[in-house]
């Protein structure tokens, strides 16, 4: 019988987190000769990302400027008259303070601009694309257009498995043995955490929405990391104010249907519709006059590209559609 293990297996069964039969399992891999690169390359892996080791920069850096001051000391003149010490220090040279300064500045700076792209991986998809992705546990996130997804690079070996989005993804989350929790971060104040379930983000500058397919979420929001809990056909809106409203027994699979290329609009202005043509397709969309910005559209539209859909409108709405430079202008007929 052929066995095979994935990465995230062989990282918990390194941490010692494995049950009986995953170890089983892992030790039968280890053992097969094919399997012996790709083992050094996922140990190798695992011990870049859990070092037994990890040094306190601060500490270093502290000491370091410690060691500078008393070189300055050390540089200073002495005179001794009617027994009392006088001290006349020396004017530092310019050139080596500076150089000193920018050492620190280099080893800590090299430090932190290294740090994401050895330890984070980021799937990015260009204007109308999406794609999906399969984590090592087994989720899976299906990306929209324009979003980027940062994850591990060498898998989930923390307490969380933990992701950041950008823009907009549907995430189908899976249960691991251990219960470990999974969550989105879209900012360093809001999150949303999840055990097992089926849910979508959308996090672009102009809001964020989180809309529940089946399970249950937690969001955890602004910096007192206030929270909600979310029931399947929640809409979770996060305001301008920085609040989190909730509305219930909502059509949250139309939120993704752009997955099929399908746009669901329902009562949706076309200042919302312009918005997201731009999210998507990259293309800016300029409107003539506030009283056709705030008109309203509701419709289900299947299209390929940008044009496809604001000429459908343009026709329903009996609005007059032309390019103007390098975007779409709207205006009424």
């Amino acid at each position: 019988m052929k066995t095979s293990i994935s990465k995230y297996t062989f990282f918990e069964y390194l941490s010692g987190r494995s049950n009986p039969l995953e170890k089983q399992l892992v030790m039968e891999w280890i053992s097969k000769p094919e399997n012996t690169e790709t083992f050094y390359e996922w140990l190798l892996q695992y011990e870049t990302l859990s070092p037994q080791f990890l040094p306190d920069q601060e500490k270093a850096i502290e000491s370091l400027l410690q060691r500078i001051n008393l070189d300055v000391d050390a540089d200073a003149d002495y005179a001794e008259t009617a027994g009392t010490v006088y001290v006349r220090k020396r004017t530092y040279p310019v050139r080596r303070i500076l150089f000193l300064a920018a050492s620190v500045l280099l080893t800590v700076g090299a430090g932190w601009w290294f740090r994401d792209p050895l330890i984070y991986k980021t799937y990015q998809t260009g204007y109308g694309q999406t794609t999906d992705i399969f984590l090592e546990d087994g989720s899976k996130v299906t990306l929209n257009a324009n979003s980027s997804l940062r994850v591990p690079r060498f898998g989930f070996s923390s307490d969380a498995r933990e992701v950041f989005l950008s823009g907009e993804g549907e995430f189908t989350v899976s249960h691991t043995v251990d219960n470990k929790r999974f969550i989105v971060k879209t900012s360093e104040k809001f999150q949303v955490e999840v055990l097992g379930t089926q849910f979508s983000v959308f996090a672009r500058p102009r809001g964020t929405k989180v809309a529940l397919t089946s399970g249950s979420v937690r969001i955890d929001y602004d910096s007192n990391r206030r929270e909600v809990m979310m029931e399947p056909g929640d809409l979770a809106v996060l305001d301008k104010k920085g609040e989190v409203q909730l509305e219930k027994n909502q059509d949250v699979q139309t939120l993704v249907s752009w997955k099929e290329q399908r746009y669901v609009f329902d009562g949706t202005s076309i200042n919302d519709i312009a918005s997201m043509v731009e999210e998507n397709f990259g293309i800016p969309v300029a409107i003539a006059d506030e009283e056709t910005r705030l008109r309203t559209i509701t419709g289900n539209f299947k299209t390929k590209n940008a044009d496809e859909l604001l000429k459908t409108i343009s026709e329903a709405l009996n609005l007059k559609m032309s390019v103007s430079g390098d975007s779409i202008l709207l205006s009424p007929n």
